[in-house]
């Protein structure tokens, strides 16, 4: 806040989140090689993830041919995975069965996100892991939703050379998903929805005849999260008959952008990592908002990162909370001036009210001042007033 005798009118700045809505599909993506890789977030707040196999090959194909469409089950849950990538793993030598582990960075969360297993024709995989208390995982856990081949989804994939139907089954006893065909096909699919908080995975996959490779495709709901900063606290150039004060306590308010920024936090206040291993920060963009995109839903803070020259006026800490429906989100206020600040004659040494004097259309001293005081004075109390008539 200014000190002194500059004069000051101060209005409620806003930083509010629209409503959360679906971005583009929270995905997974792979990277890596030599039987490790590494699975990046779906969506912030999901954690990522290491996977080793023995299998071969191992592929990571871009999801350009072979895709789950919106008229698929998984993708009707988590939005197509067209151009969404995944990774394909074979068996070992031999054509024997393959084991491949996926340990997650921290625990899942207990819903909102799944996973497919692709290509089950003449195939088996077996399921097993751990929950995050280290107990094996049940088929009650691992959440076995449908069967259902891709190829029927319209449009179909190029990678679908014919509009099979074939599915595989679940046994839920025996945790295993198996292919029902005789011969080799495209597009059989089972998915899952996890109902409990997953440590790992474990995929120990079978070939009975045909090409030896599954797909494994893992995705979360997500939501962009768009965050409008108001800055209408306004506040007047510092004391002009102070010559010692400066002329730039606060910024000017067409200058934040890459001065004020929005950090992610978890539900504890511990910073939200992203896939390039910083904390994930939004930046203010020239529309005067900040972006969040593919946010796993729950419950997070937002931290108003700012230097000196513009000063929060409140908490700079706030609860976001991010659904699938409507988010109320955190207010906001923010101190900035607006126009840049001028030199008095008496800071510049002059004392003369030539052209290098203080802006006269935004007088600080005298009757002018008055009158700008008291029309900024009257748009916040009718911001005011249309907040409380909003509230009837």
């Amino acid at each position: 806040m200014l000190t002194g005798t500059a004069a000051a009118a101060t209005a409620l700045a806003v930083l509010v989140p629209s409503a959360a809505f679906a971005a583009e599909p929270g995905y997974a993506a792979w990277s890596g090689g030599s039987g490790s890789f590494q699975m990046s977030s779906p969506a912030a707040g999901f954690p990522g993830a290491g996977l080793t196999t023995d299998g071969a090959p191992v592929t990571t194909p871009t999801g350009k041919t072979i895709w789950m469409g919106d008229g698929t089950p998984f993708g009707a849950a988590f939005g197509s995975s067209r151009d969404q990538g995944y990774i394909g793993i074979g068996t070992t030598g031999g054509n024997l069965p393959s084991t491949t582990t996926v340990t997650f960075d921290s625990p899942t969360p207990p819903s909102d996100w799944g996973f497919a297993l692709g290509d089950i024709d003449v195939d088996m995989v077996q399921i097993s892991g751990t929950t995050a208390g280290g107990t094996p995982l049940t088929a009650a856990d691992v959440g076995y939703q449908s069967s259902f081949n891709l190829c029927q989804n319209s449009p179909r994939p190029a990678g679908c050379k014919s509009a099979a139907t074939d599915q595989p089954v679940w046994d839920a006893a025996a945790m295993t998903l198996t292919g029902t065909n005789s011969g080799d096909t495209v597009g059989a699919t089972g998915w899952f929805q996890p109902t409990a908080s997953i440590a790992s995975l474990t995929f120990t996959f079978t070939d009975f005849s045909g090409i030896p490779m599954f797909q494994f495709w893992l995705a979360s709901k997500a939501y962009e999260v768009v965050t409008p900063l108001k800055p209408v606290l306004i506040t007047a150039p510092s004391d002009p008959d102070d010559p010692s004060a400066p002329t730039d306590v606060l910024g000017h308010c067409d200058d934040m952008a890459g001065e004020v920024s929005l950090a992610l936090l978890d539900e504890n206040g511990d910073a939200v990592i992203g896939d390039d291993g910083d904390p994930i920060v939004a930046a203010l963009d020239d529309e005067g908002d900040f972006h969040f995109d593919r946010v796993f839903p729950g419950t997070y803070q937002v931290k108003l990162l700012t230097d000196d020259h513009f000063p929060v006026d409140g908490p700079a800490v706030q609860t976001l909370e991010v659904t699938d429906a409507d988010t109320t989100g955190p207010s906001f206020s923010i101190e900035c001036t607006p126009e840049p600040p001028s030199a008095s004659p008496a800071a510049n040494g002059t004392g003369d009210d030539d052209d290098t004097a203080a802006d006269p259309s935004l007088p600080t001293t005298g009757p002018g001042a008055g009158l700008w005081i008291a029309a900024l004075l009257a748009i916040a109390g009718g911001a005011i007033a249309i907040r409380r008539a909003r509230r009837l």
